[in-house]
């Protein structure tokens, strides 16, 4: 009977899961609803980053990969319990469906940041350049997404509709920095935002500063991410060598008996979240608490931006009017 109610509570998470999954990524507070703050709800926020593993915009990658690991976590589960007698496994099974992924692709969010942050280092030349000819400020953005770098492909194109759209230019730079969710690229963006109604050659050359400044970093960060790799491909080698003998040795029914009672499945427990706990120590070794961002929405403002919604007009003119 247990077994049939483990199963139940999985096929019903896995119906909650596919409604949310059809449901999509919207965020909060698109449809312009006033009145509210739900537009920039931190648990979502922290559910997002749970969930794909960084801020900002989730990768193609990343959001096919969970759309293959939920299932086989579902179905994985109650498949290990009826196979081995074991009834832990139910548990053990998914922990490994989206462990081992996190832990082998330890070094892929970091990698992946840094290769956003060189393409913005590539694009806030190209525009710094632009701008150097005469050419606005918004038309340059609008003209750089013919040329735009591949890692920033998409988020550029998204800020040039919007652009045109004629969305507010502030608005429409702090969309594009909460879609990259990083404190360096704020800084870029910042400049931008200061003189979104003043392109002249003074923001020219800032921009140049600020790819010099960029491109300074990225080179920082991959000589560092270059000496963690030696000690990240030592744990994967333990890891993986881990669990293929655990995968193994639950064929052998005489290895696995023993952890079918209630002791061995506490002994088991103890042995499972002790082994957990140290790679996740050792994982958060090697990582860095991300830098506070600059252009993050204080949530204590009734003031603050909520994003697809109209901004209302500032009661003071812009520091370029005074």
């Amino acid at each position: 009977m247990l077994l049939y109610a483990l199963c139940g509570l999985a096929v019903a998470a896995g119906l909650v899961a596919l409604a949310a999954w059809a449901r999509g990524s919207e965020p909060p507070g698109a449809d312009g609803a006033d009145g509210d703050d739900a537009g920039e709800n931190p648990l979502a926020g922290r559910i997002h980053v749970f969930w794909y593993g960084a801020p900002g915009t989730a990768s193609l990658r990343m959001v096919r990969l969970r759309r293959v690991q939920l299932p086989l976590a579902l179905l994985g589960a109650p498949l290990a319990w009826l196979f081995t007698g074991i009834p832990l496994t139910a548990l053990l099974v998914p922990l490994a469906v989206f462990g081992l992924p996190w832990l082998f692709d330890t070094t892929r969010p970091d990698t992946h940041r840094i290769e956003r942050l060189e393409a913005l280092s590539e694009w806030t030349q190209r525009i710094a350049d632009v701008l150097l000819l005469g050419v606005g400020l918004n038309q340059a953005i609008v003209t750089s997404r013919r040329t735009a770098p591949a890692a920033l492909e998409a988020e550029i194109g998204e800020l040039a509709a919007r652009l045109q759209a004629r969305w507010r230019p502030e608005e429409a730079l702090r969309s594009f920095a909460d879609s990259l969710a990083d404190a360096t690229a704020d800084k870029v963006l910042a400049a931008l935002v200061l003189r979104a109604g003043d392109s002249g050659p003074g923001l020219a050359r800032t921009l140049a500063d600020m790819a010099d400044s960029v491109r300074e970093e990225v080179r920082q960060r991959r000589a560092i991410e270059a000496d963690r790799a030696k000690h990240r491909t030592t744990i994967r080698w333990l890891v993986g060598i881990i669990v293929l003998v655990v995968a193994v040795g639950s064929f052998n029914t005489e290895y696995t008996r023993p952890y079918g009672t209630f002791l061995g499945q506490v002994v088991l427990a103890v042995v499972a979240a002790l082994f957990v706990a140290v790679i996740a120590w050792m994982r958060a070794l090697a990582s860095h608490p991300p830098v506070p961002r600059l252009l993050a929405p204080d949530r204590r403002s009734k003031g603050a931006r909520r994003p697809g919604a109209s901004s209302p007009e500032p009661a003071e003119p812009p520091l370029e009017a005074r």
